[in-house]
């Protein structure tokens, strides 16, 4: 199978080869969709925009590891990316609610009350969903994002949080019982 010479993959194998300047073509063909996706990690833009540089000079420094049959280069650098943010984030210790403190409350919610919940699109409900979402963590809400919003396949965010199939799939079922919990009590304390 003939490569495109203008593929991520072939532009790597050059800057591998010793043509660096290839590199710039990387960063202007995927800065605006890292900088998105950064963002919604980082809701302050100086700090998402310092990420998104640390992320690409991490990737450009480990270029001679990216698998090109594990994943495609965007996801690879997403995961950087998303390590790069998480690790931002880790040094400035936000406060974020822990799953557990929910659990008891949501855990013997159904599915079908999570559903009506989530999928009620009425200007209420977005806001409420807006605010419980900015109060889950980075990685919860990079996963409600990733496979929500951008719907992205498991299997990709499983190459991008570096977890298995298995356990986001757990996840997302407590996040969403979480989510669940968050807007009841946002909504009670509306009233």
């Amino acid at each position: 199978m003939q490569q495109n010479n203008n593929s991520d993959e072939a532009i790597i194998r050059h800057i591998l080869e010793g043509n660096t300047e290839g590199f710039a073509l990387l960063v202007e063909r995927h800065a605006n969709s890292l900088q998105h996706f950064v963002s919604r990690i980082i809701a302050v833009p100086e700090e998402s925009e310092e990420v998104v540089m640390d992320a690409f000079l991490a990737a450009y420094q480990h270029l001679e590891d990216y698998d090109a049959e594990r994943a495609p280069f965007v996801v690879w650098l997403r995961r950087i990316a998303f390590n790069t943010a998480t690790h931002h984030l880790r040094v400035r210790q936000p406060q974020f609610v822990p799953i557990a403190d929910n659990w008891a409350e949501g855990s013997h919610t159904s599915d079908a009350d999570l559903d009506c919940l989530l999928s009620n699109g009425s200007t209420d409900m977005v806001g409420l969903l807006d605010d419980a979402l900015e109060r889950l963590s980075p990685e919860e809400r990079t996963l409600i994002h990733l496979f929500y919003t951008d719907e992205r396949p498991l299997r990709e965010i499983s190459f991008i949080l570096d977890c298995s199939v298995t356990a986001l799939t757990s996840r997302l079922h407590r996040i969403r019982k979480k989510l669940y919990v968050l807007i009841k009590r946002l909504s009670n304390e509306n009233q």
